[in-house]
């Protein structure tokens, strides 16, 4: 207890004496998302950017927080996480964020990446619940050629050409926690088209948690249950391999598929031993191809047009399940089941790469999933079985060899006939199937100032896939150096390049065959804070997509991003010129964007794109927001294709969005 005392009497003062402010747990989301999500990837997801933006709006109570939630924040290590346990241990709660400095390991960078995910939450306060409230309008002002007659004279959208989403939660100290969303997409009929909720009760007694309504579970590393915020390959190189066991987790995203609907709780039977059990009832939209079949599982949530919405739930699916997980001192190992029923037989469509796809109505998921912690290194995975018989599954470790030398290697394999809904683990594949693969990243930090981080990953897809006709490898990396002189001042140089296979496109070669690809890019930032109200981002990235024996398609983009925070409010915009030869060349930026919203758009073509974006505080409660951006094309006569094209080059979308917390 003398310890705490000094540390928190002569901290500040002595970060003070080095030229450095206190620390404040106030950071930029955006520059948060770019350090951790997948470099130029056009596999994310609302769902997952939405569990990430909860966790920087809602963080864990530091006092209260499990090593499997501290370890899926994906900034500490796993010693660090054993020795954030121990000091609480031993010293007892945190009496401020400050006292993070004399865990042993911790140093003034990994705080820093910390203070956004934690809190330390007074006993006196969590008596009190905390409310949100959000009301979100948005459109496209030009018209799409969906909401034009068609030949027949027919209007293919038959609703409103703008978006409405309301969602409403409210937390409590005590364990309780109630929440629903409701949403209509641009198009769809003037009426709530997806509505969500749930009530939470959580340690009370033996029962840990009980969830009804709208969730997700996250089971081990995500193999046959992965919801909750999760990452793949990106710029944080090690952390990100292993997942954190979390169980249950409300489902508030707008996204209409890959959440159950109905009942889950966790029950302690003894002080080492958890049960948690699982059933629901959804309706899924699918493709139907007669009364009592459907060829596969539609996941846009859009139902705006004839077709769509005849798809709409079209297939009832019931989920049982159940997990038996036993907490070892440094770790856990469980076993556990699912069983999925489907009403009407899914049969995929007669292709080649569906050859191996899940056929019929019934599918049981059988898996044993463990972590163990060891001196400076945490070894865990997951294996599961199909009812088909296929195996998926993965093991890796996470070792931290010194303060600066940290690493990971991690290997997976997916059978082409494992069958999983919802799992979502490590791998090259959008999906848990037909994959083998071997992954080593590392990161050395050899002072406050230098970051260098890197991967290197091999996978190979022993059954041809979509858009490939025959079995394939290939191999991706990633290298990355961060300098930040001060904390105001941060310079990232980031290169990545991959090779897979793929079918040469007909307008490449009317012979149909298949051709190694290579794609490569780079991103170079600088990220300066003027002031502490104003703020500049610079980014500079570049492409590289090749079909062997082609011409090249390049790209590059130039980004300029600016934020000035005053007084009652913030505005920020960004104006960016990019110049690609093609689509594949396309490269991904992350923007800035309401509240619980998120925009990474993809620019190719050449033109520009900007936005204007602002928060204006009504009350100490009450905030309106507002985002207004545009892009425009100078090589082309319209933006998009089908319904959704415009008959002009340029598209204007505006936001508006309230939010009240209370």
């Amino acid at each position: 207890m003398k310890i705490r005392a000094l540390v928190l009497v002569f901290w500040p003062w002595g970060m003070a004496c080095f030229g450095q402010e206190p620390l404040r747990p106030e950071r930029d989301f955006q520059q948060l998302v770019e350090e951790l999500l997948p470099n130029q990837s056009d596999n994310l997801s609302e769902e997952v950017l939405d569990n990430l933006y909860q966790l920087f709006q809602r963080p864990l109570d530091v006092n209260r927080a499990t090593a499997e939630e501290l370890s899926g924040l994906y900034v500490l290590t796993p010693p660090q996480v054993q020795a954030l346990l121990a000091h609480r241990q031993q010293a007892g709660p945190l009496a401020s964020l400050y006292e993070l400095q004399a865990v042993p390991g911790f140093d003034v960078p990994t705080i820093r990446r910390l203070l956004p995910f934690v809190s330390i939450q007074a006993p006196d306060l969590q008596q009190y619940g905390r409310q949100l409230l959000l009301i979100r309008y948005d459109r496209t002002l030009e018209t799409r050629r969906g909401y034009r007659p068609n030949r027949n004279g027919l209007v293919p959208y038959q609703g409103s050409p703008y978006r409405l989403f309301a969602r409403y939660q409210y937390t409590s100290g005590r364990g309780l926690s109630a929440g629903f969303t409701a949403e209509k997409d641009a198009g769809e009929p003037l009426r709530a088209d997806f509505v969500s909720g749930h009530i939470r009760l959580q340690n009370k007694g033996r029962l840990k948690d009980l969830l009804i309504g709208d969730y997700q579970q996250q089971w081990g590393q995500g193999v046959v249950m992965a919801g909750g915020f999760y990452l793949g390959k990106g710029s944080e190189t090690v952390l990100t391999t292993r997942r954190g066991h979390l169980g249950s987790r409300p489902y508030t995203s707008a996204t209409e598929n890959g959440f159950l609907r109905g009942l889950a709780a966790t029950v302690a039977l003894t002080r080492a031993l958890d049960l948690s059990l699982l059933g629901s009832r959804t309706y899924r939209d699918a493709n139907l191809t007669s009364d009592s079949t459907v060829s596969s599982l539609q996941t846009s949530g859009l139902h705006r047009t004839a077709a769509e919405r005849a798809d709409r739930h079209s297939l009832l699916q019931t989920d049982v399940g159940g997990l038996l997980r036993y907490r070892l001192p440094a770790g856990y190992i469980g076993v556990g089941g699912l069983w999925n029923r489907f009403d009407k037989t899914l049969k995929r469509a007669g292709q080649p790469y569906n050859r191996y796809e899940f056929s019929g109505r019934n599918n049981l998921l059988l898996t044993l999933l463990y972590s163990y912690g060891w001196r400076n290194m945490n070894f865990f995975g997951e294996v599961a079985r199909s009812a088909s018989g296929g195996l998926g599954g993965l093991s890796g470790v996470v070792a931290s060899f010194s303060r600066a030398w940290n690493a990971s290697l991690l290997l997976r394999h997916y059978a082409r006939d494992f069958h999983g809904f919802y799992g979502n683990s490590f791998g090259e594949n959008a999906r848990n199937i037909n994959e083998t693969g071997l992954y080593a990243g590392a990161s050395y930090q050899p002072s406050r100032q230098w970051l260098w981080a890197g991967y290197v990953d091999f996978f190979r897809f022993p059954e041809r896939k979509y858009l490939v006709d025959v079995p394939s490898a290939g191999w991706g990396g990633l290298l990355r150096v961060q300098f930040q002189p001060r904390k105001t001042l941060r310079l990232v140089a980031q290169v990545f390049s991959e090779q897979k296979a793929r079918n040469i496109p007909e307008r490449l070669s009317k012979t149909n065959f298949v051709s190694p690809v290579h794609r490569s890019g780079f991103l170079l930032s600088y990220d300066h804070d003027l002031s502490l109200k104003l703020s500049l981002q610079t980014r500079l990235l570049g492409s590289h997509f090749i079909y062997r024996g082609f011409a090249p398609s390049q790209g590059w983009a130039l980004v300029q991003d600016a934020r000035w925070r005053f007084r009652g409010g913030q505005l920020g915009g960004r104006l960016a010129y990019f110049n690609t030869d093609d689509y594949d060349s396309r490269l991904y930026v992350y923007e800035a964007d309401v509240p619980y919203t998120f925009s990474i758009p993809a620019y190719f073509d050449e033109g520009v794109r900007a936005y204007l974006m602002g928060e204006y505080e009504l009350t100490r409660q009450l905030s309106l927001w507002f985002r207004f951006s545009r892009t425009r094309l100078f090589n082309q006569k319209t933006i998009g294709s089908g319904y959704d094209e415009t008959a002009v080059p340029y598209r204007t979308d505006v936001k508006l969005e309230l939010v009240g917390r209370f």
